[in-house]
């Protein structure tokens, strides 16, 4: 099969940016002629192009019972619709100073490859569910903008900068309890789960609890997704939360099937899931969680706006929160139905409150950068922490601001953890 080769000089947009994100999707895996590289759902590729000297060949290598159909069609991705071997080339920059000077820039492309079952493996999937997203997730436009990230916040994490995102889809509502058991049935169908007792402890006790766990070619198998939680929590200083904050997915072991415990529970927003079990739903419908900056420029409606409402003011009819005042037991607070509140001007809901939202970014208090492009901090550092952003039912409003940040440990995720997911 032969290359399509994607000389970068193109256009001055087409790789003035220096990342390139490769992720696969459930099926294959992406690896280059170089064998420098080799992308999967469980490793995705972040690949810095700093200077004239990249020369790749990029080739979707599909697992067995499966063929690779096209590279994904989707807004700054290469080689989307066409079904050859991938070649990425900058040496054709040197002869013009302004493709060497925008190099050094901090836009994101993307590559990611499609693959589908083989006829020969129809019967074997036949208890599969479609990786199709869930007919009830409506994905809303998010333009183009440039917009002023950041804002005073108490860690000082967050200074002013000004930053451009290019266009994208996001998640109209926090993906709910009933499109989460969409995911972990089919994931389950697709040996991408499974599910163990373990014992877990809080301030309030110790329980046995059955923990969903990432399994076979699940990305971060071996992790726990999502705890089924049957209490309603505990908060740090020992008070037991209210019942309405339990998992409302159960897992029936008879029939081997996820199954919700209350059908008028089917559109809160799942809870409990830790950073793991929110990556895993965005890689299996081929989506991904929001980048930080994605997710504020979202949250700010198109309007700079200082909370994430209809109109960016804050009160008790506006978002599901716990007041002004840090720290106060909320001993009948839970999250609600989405989409109870006003929409934001992007047509978004349930930004501010309700459950705290998983992103994409490591957390760093010093990755914002002025006048970057699609930023996304792909580094570990120290602790490994992932950005949340949003607040939730049990927090004060300074959590709700736009720009206010928080993060936590990716197999962190309790009664006020959630996520919506962004199409690229």
């Amino acid at each position: 099969m032969r290359a399509r080769r994607y000389t970068l000089l193109i256009l001055l947009a087409v790789f003035a940016g220096c990342k390139l994100q490769i992720t696969s999707s459930v099926g294959g895996s992406v690896t280059s002629a170089s064998g420098i590289y080799n992308c999967t759902t469980d490793s995705p590729c972040s690949i810095d192009i700093i200077d004239i000297f990249f020369d790749d060949v990029f080739i979707a290598v599909p697992d067995v019972g499966y063929e690779f159909t096209e590279w994904k069609r989707q807004d700054f991705g290469f080689c989307g619709g066409s079904a050859e071997s991938c070649a990425l080339s900058t040496n054709a920059f040197a002869p013009y100073p302004a493709l060497m000077t925008v190099l050094g820039g901090d836009k994101t492309f993307y590559l990611s490859p499609v693959f589908e079952t083989t006829d020969d493996n129809e019967e074997d999937n036949a208890q599969s569910t479609s990786t199709t997203l869930p007919g009830s997730i409506i994905l809303i436009d998010v333009p183009a903008g440039t917009f002023t990230m950041g804002g005073d916040t108490v860690q000082n994490d967050a200074p002013e900068v000004t930053v451009t995102v290019s266009s994208f889809k996001m998640s109209e509502k926090e993906i709910t309890n009933q499109e989460y058991t969409e995911f972990l049935n089919a994931a389950y169908a697709d040996g991408w789960i499974e599910v163990s007792e373990q014992q877990t402890s809080d301030p309030c006790g110790t329980y046995s609890e059955n923990m969903v766990i990432g399994a076979g070619n699940a990305p971060n198998s071996g992790q726990i997704f999502l705890q089924l939680a049957e209490t309603g929590g505990c908060t740090s200083g020992g008070e037991p939360e209210h019942i309405d904050n339990m998992s409302w997915i159960s897992f029936n072991a008879s029939v081997g099937a996820f199954e919700l415990l209350d059908a008028t529970k089917s559109d809160w927003p799942a809870n409990w899931i830790k950073w793991f079990g929110a990556y895993a739903f965005a890689q299996y419908y081929s989506v991904s969680l929001p980048t930080e900056s994605q997710w504020e420029y979202a949250a700010r409606g198109g309007q700079q706006l200082q909370y994430p409402t209809s109109d960016g003011a804050l009160s008790a009819s506006a978002a599901n929160y716990n007041g002004d005042t840090p720290g106060v037991y909320s001993a009948n607070g839970h999250s609600v139905a989405v989409g109870s509140y006003n929409p934001n001007p992007f047509g978004l809901y349930d930004m501010g409150g309700n459950v705290w939202e998983w992103c994409q970014d490591f957390y760093s208090a010093t990755f914002y950068s002025d006048g970057v492009t699609d930023p996304v901090n792909t580094s570990a550092g120290a602790d490994s922490k992932r950005v949340r952003r949003g607040g939730s039912w049990n927090y004060h409003s300074a959590t709700l601001l736009t720009y206010a940040r928080a993060s936590d440990f990716e197999n962190r995720g309790n009664n006020h953890f959630g996520f919506r997911i962004v199409e690229n």
